[in-house]
């Protein structure tokens, strides 16, 4: 074999903990490689891991995410800790060159193997090795011959000098704990002198055929200069691609040696998200020959596709000056997005395979074809872009900098472009990634208005052209008051998050409409998590009435119940079930008028990204999954709401009364498939559910991706406290193609606006009295320490 790997996340390894500086004191990096006691009572740990998960696995913590213990234990990330792995390595490396290849820590480590120091290292995404040929021991021990110890620095602490190298673990909806670990598998690498690095694979596509450019660095690491063989060879993974063999003979100099290779393919089979065509992938083998000899091989699955963007249709220069409609193989789609949320867990040792698949499967379910990763989450592993590759969702992946100035000297700028660049080489032949962006809401404040974060953007988007051909944004939103400061455009994109923070400022119905931009990156709305879920992270004592635990894990209370109000004209207090069962409805109902409104607008709009799909812990926010992978009730809503072939209700208003109710139906068409000979139609009842009117259009045909509103609806207003209107769309067999349900309000609307607005000033006047989650408890901040 070219290249032997032992995989380390595999063997036993073990951890302990103690004071920063007190491990070099207590010579634990002398710690030899034999049966002896100085660190038979170390945690059992795994990895990829972290300290907090392995503390809770040996009962030295309480589970971090239950109640308020995150508070508790703020100690964690004061320690440093020492991993300790004792392994044989295999015969077969002797002779081999053999490193030690680090995927990934965060954030800072120093490594020794066998009592030598190798080096240390900073920064999450930039993965490092060691060469340790000379320190190796080829014994065959019971327990392992070789002793390789790790010490992890307690995790820093400020987020603005780690920017770009790390996640940003600070912010309204973080616990104030930094998750920190070996996040990512250690492996060791015997190889011949001569390596394959660097492999970039890229496709242009030109109707039904291809052009796959392969480009790759071979690295000599000796002296002498000889002639290898570079052999390709590409084979269809899922498909029936006949298998492409090339091969060429260079010169192999000291040093980098530079491979490339132009691969024309007729008749391609290529790779499109799942609502636009099959997920086609591709193995693709490089190898270096010395005659017979295999010297070194790489492999990579890779999808045909090219990216490309395309303007807004509508926007004139002086609106938008970037483009925003993803065109893929030469045929422009509409992202129906959620932004993805954050890792499964934000403690490294609770995430897993099977995790991924199960939340990435429910991602098709609800009829998401796009997953947007934004700057306050880290890009994620292998496993996630290798199942949207398959599953043909496609990713967006921001790099880590998030609403903060950015340190903007040298060499420190260079750093952060850096580690973006390595985040890049890791995913780029990756089919599902189509977009890179370099800051989330990095032009936010008055303070980064004068920053230099617009010119950090900048040289991001220079650096991105050297490593991929793939998309890159300078940041989102652009078109905010400061983004305009900044001298962005007005109408490139917009956070729709106001609604939800600014609740019982704006209703719904008119805070979405207001939002005139090319794409949506982001938009909020929140609910609590189903009540066996809450019992799980909630104490009992604090469950019902609603304790401090709930403000602890996010639940932004007031607007909770104000959102309550606006969309059924109740709180929903009476008990825990009603309530939780209120939120989720809530969030559905807004999040299909808002994400309805955003579709209807297409070519105008060309994407909207529910935020978020998931969160990284036990919250009561705005994941239509929980935290535990169990469904809100909402997930249906956007089940619904995100059918590719949608049919949908546009009105003006939730409360109707003493009037003649009025809207409009729209289909919208995210599928390169016309339908002719359609019926639409639609059914009105009252509360007791009589039949108020009903009927049915012929269509002649609905074109491929398309939005058009067909016809308008009227109907006298009812008596009572509600009204549903159903829509659905027929083909010429009857069969349903795609329905929709709205369950409006009979009442004065500024009413309710009034009720909501008082409630509001209620809840901001407590707010500007009593700090943080005081203002939803005043009795904890008044009496609690008043003796």
């Amino acid at each position: 074999m070219a290249r032997i790997q032992l995989d380390l996340s595999k063997e036993k390894w073990q951890c302990e903990h103690i004071r920063p500086g007190q491990g070099i004191k207590e010579e634990f990096h002398k710690i030899p490689c034999e049966r002896q006691g100085a660190a038979f009572n170390w945690n059992y740990v795994s990895i990829p891991g972290d300290p907090y998960t392995d503390l809770q696995r040996v009962g030295e913590i309480d589970d971090p995410f239950y109640g308020q213990n995150m508070h508790k234990l703020k100690w964690v990330q004061e320690q440093e800790y020492w991993y300790m792995c004792k392994f044989n390595i295999p015969k077969e490396m002797e002779g081999q060159w053999i490193d030690i290849l680090f995927e990934g820590v965060d954030h800072s480590c120093t490594v020794w193997f066998n009592g030598y120091e190798l080096g240390s290292h900073e920064g999450m995404f930039s993965p490092f090795s060691f060469q340790i040929n000379r320190y190796v021991n080829f014994e065959q021990w019971h327990g392992g011959s070789n002793i390789l110890l790790i010490k992890l620095d307690p995790p820093p602490r400020n987020f603005e000098r780690v920017s770009g190298m790390k996640f940003n673990y600070n912010g309204d909806y973080h616990t104030g704990n930094v998750p920190f670990g070996i996040w990512r598998p250690i492996h060791v690498i015997a190889h011949d002198a001569v390596t394959l690095q660097d492999l970039r694979i890229e496709s242009q596509v030109n109707g039904t055929d291809a052009m796959v450019t392969v480009d790759a660095i071979i690295d000599n690491l000796v002296a002498e200069s000889s002639l290898k063989t570079v052999q390709l060879i590409i084979e269809g993974k899922n498909c029936n691609t006949q298998p492409i063999v090339l091969s060429s003979e260079k010169l192999i100099c000291s040093g980098e040696n530079k491979i490339a290779f132009q691969v024309p393919i007729e008749d391609a089979n290529l790779w499109w998200p799942w609502d636009m065509g099959e997920q086609h992938l591709h193995t693709l083998t490089l190898q270096v020959y010395e005659q017979d000899y295999l010297v070194d091989e790489i492999k990579e699955t890779f999808g045909i596709r090219q990216v490309e963007m395309a303007m807004n249709p509508g926007y004139s220069e002086d609106e938008a000056e970037n483009p925003w409609t993803f065109v893929i193989n030469g045929k422009k789609t509409y992202l129906r997005a959620a932004c993805w949320g954050g890792q499964p867990s934000l403690l490294y040792g609770k995430n897993s395979d099977e995790k991924y698949e199960k939340l990435l499967h429910m991602v098709k379910e609800a009829n998401i074809n796009h997953l947007r990763i934004f700057g306050w989450h880290p890009p994620e592993t292998p496993v996630f872009y290798t199942l949207c590759d398959e599953l043909g969702i496609t990713v967006w992946t921001n790099f880590t900098f998030s609403t903060n100035v950015i340190r903007k000297e040298l060499p420190f700028a260079h750093e952060m472009v850096d580690a973006c660049m390595d985040i890049v080489k890791e995913r780029r032949n990756h089919p599902s990634a189509i977009f890179w962006m370099g800051g989330e809401e990095v032009s936010f404040t008055d303070a980064h208005a004068v920053s230099g974060n617009k010119k950090l953007m900048a040289m991001l988007g220079e650096a991105i052209k050297k490593y991929t051909n793939t998309p890159y944004g300078l940041a989102s939103p652009l078109s905010n008051g400061t983004g305009i400061k900044m001298g962005y455009k007005s109408k490139e994109s917009q956070h729709a998050n106001e609604h939800y923070y600014g609740a019982g400022h704006v209703f719904m119905e008119e805070f979405y409409p207001s939002l005139d931009c090319c794409i949506v990156p982001e938009l909020t709305a929140a609910s609590a998590p189903n009540v066996e879920s809450l019992k799980k992270f909630i104490p009992e004592d604090e469950l019902w009435p609603i304790g401090m635990s709930w403000a602890y894990h996010w639940a932004d209370i007031d607007y909770l119940k104000i959102l309550n109000v606006e969309v059924f004209d109740d709180e929903k207090m009476d008990s825990l079930e009603t309530f939780v069962e209120a939120t989720q409805q809530a969030h559905g109902i807004i999040l299909q008028y808002a994400l309805e409104h955003y579709r209807r607008r297409k070519p105008y709009n060309s994407g909207v990204a529910l935020c978020h799909f998931i969160t990284h812990w036990p919250d009561i926010k705005w994941g239509i999954v929980d935290y535990y992978g169990q469904k809100k009730s909402c997930f249906e809503d956007v089940k619904r709401t995100y059918n590719p072939l949608l049919v949908s209700l546009a009105f003006e208003k939730r409360r109707w009364q003493n009037e003649t109710f009025k809207a409009s139906l729209w289909v919208v068409n995210d599928l390169y498939h016309a339908y002719d000979n359609t019926t639409l139609h639609y059914a009105i009842y009252d509360e007791q559910q009589q039949k108020l009117k009903e009927d049915a259009i012929a269509l002649s045909v609905i074109d491929g991706m398309s939005s058009k509103k067909f016809v308008d609806i009227t109907c006298e207003t009812p008596q009572g406290s509600t009204f549903d209107v159903h829509v659905w769309l027929t083909d010429q067999q009857g069969r349903k193609l795609s329905e929709n349900a709205y369950t409006l309000l009979i009442g004065d609307q500024a009413e309710a606006k009034a009720r909501c607005k008082a409630m509001r000033v209620e809840a901001d006047e407590r707010a500007a009295k009593y700090p943080g989650f005081y203002r939803y408890f005043p009795e904890k901040w008044d009496n609690d320490f008043n003796y």
